[in-house]
């Protein structure tokens, strides 16, 4: 008897410390995606906030939920999915960020290629038109531009530094760029022609994509709606029934429903954004 026991509560010891160990990789690898990762994502938007104020405030807001939560009498899975949901905001709202700028800055490529040209066709050098067209963009190709810029004077080839450009903004418009400034490079030519042609190719490629949006829009605002439909319905029973709704977020039932009405959200989302999703 002695032994069983003496047995167990190895096994039992053994096993919290392995429950431990893998709850700390855990945590570091949750910190290092939410603070190094968004610190470093931040930093390519030139928004300079360090990772241990992100985790700081991270950790306050997923304090304050939970403590909500505690307060209102939630069932655990819900106020687990409330944190879950918090824990994940800031990669969410940096990933939005991201893309709006990227949206921007592409759309005021065509142009900033096209004045390059004009300058180049005026005499000056390649790397002088590029000082003038960064300087008169706006935000955000202008500060991007400028970079590149500092790059080459640094020592980086002009292609080179637009290459790096295009992995950081993540703009494939970019890649054209480059390449055309590296074979002007190593086989010259006229490169004020190469470069109105490359900007009027890009902006037929925005005017489709544009066309494609529009078409395309219909489709986006049936999903949000229908996505939307659920949310509503449970805030209208709640306010109507609360005692019913009380039943859905602290019985198992209820949050086996919940738990199904998630997952079926997330389908629909990621079907629909597949669907309208279209690349050109």
């Amino acid at each position: 008897m002695l032994i069983t026991t003496v047995a167990t509560a190895v096994a039992v010891l053994l096993g919290l410390m392995c429950l431990a160990r893998l709850v700390g990789r855990l945590v570091r690898r949750g910190s290092w995606w939410i603070g190094e990762r968004t610190e470093a994502d931040l930093a390519q938007l030139f928004v300079f906030v360090t990772a241990r104020t992100l985790l700081l405030w991270t950790a306050l807001v997923v304090a304050l939920v939970t403590a909500a939560g505690a307060l209102l009498h939630m069932g655990w899975p819900l106020v687990l999915t409330l944190v879950a949901a918090t824990a994940v905001a800031p990669r969410i709202m940096v990933a939005n960020m991201r893309r709006v700028r990227r949206r921007r800055l592409a759309a005021q490529l065509p142009d900033a290629i096209s004045l390059w040209a004009g300058l180049l066709r005026s005499g000056q050098a390649v790397t002088a038109a590029l000082s003038q067209v960064s300087s008169r963009q706006p935000e955000p190709l202008g500060a991007e531009l400028k970079l590149a810029l500092a790059e080459h004077r640094l020592g980086m080839s002009l292609g080179a530094s637009i290459s790096a450009l295009r992995d950081r903004v993540g703009v494939p418009d970019l890649r054209m760029l480059a390449t055309l400034l590296q074979v002007h490079r190593d086989l010259g030519g006229n490169l004020a022609e190469a470069m109105d042609r490359l900007a009027a190719t890009l902006r037929a490629r925005l005017a489709m994509e544009a066309r494609i949006r529009s078409l395309t829009a219909q489709g986006r605002l049936q999903g949000l709606v229908v996505g939307a439909l659920p949310l509503l319905l449970a805030a209208v029973l709640s306010l109507m029934e609360p005692a019913a709704m009380h039943a859905m977020v602290s019985t198992p039932a209820g949050w086996a429903a919940m738990a199904v009405v998630a997952a079926l959200e997330v389908a629909g989302f990621l079907m629909i954004r597949r669907i309208v999703n279209i690349d050109v």
